[in-house]
């Protein structure tokens, strides 16, 4: 019996917090049909999103730290703390520091 109560338990837990997960958001809000590696933002303050892969492009936006971000593709610019790499953002035409973004899956080249 007292198994019984856990399983339904378990199965209603799942059912309540199963459309809670964070698959699907991106950059700021919900990306419908969107599909793709997702990133997310690891830094203290905000992150600059940048019109080119260099910090000497101009920044378009920023995100917030923790921020999950869908990911396009992934390009060598410039150096950032040691780290080539830079992520095209989807539905924007901005790049970030891969140094300041962690991606959830693999990115492919752009």
């Amino acid at each position: 019996m007292v198994k019984k109560a856990l399983l339904t338990y378990a199965l209603a837990a799942g059912v309540l917090i199963g459309p809670l997960s964070t698959a699907g958001w991106a950059a700021g809000g919900y990306v419908q049909g969107a599909s793709g590696p997702m990133g997310v933002v690891e830094t203290r303050a905000p992150l600059n999103v940048r019109e080119r892969p260099t910090v000497y492009s101009d920044v378009v936006k920023k995100l917030h730290p923790q921020q999950r971000v869908l990911l396009v593709c992934q390009t060598r610019g410039g150096w950032v703390d040691g780290n080539p790499v830079w992520y095209r953002l989807h539905g924007s035409k901005g790049w970030v520091s891969a140094r300041y973004v962690h991606n959830l899956q693999p990115v492919r080249p752009c």
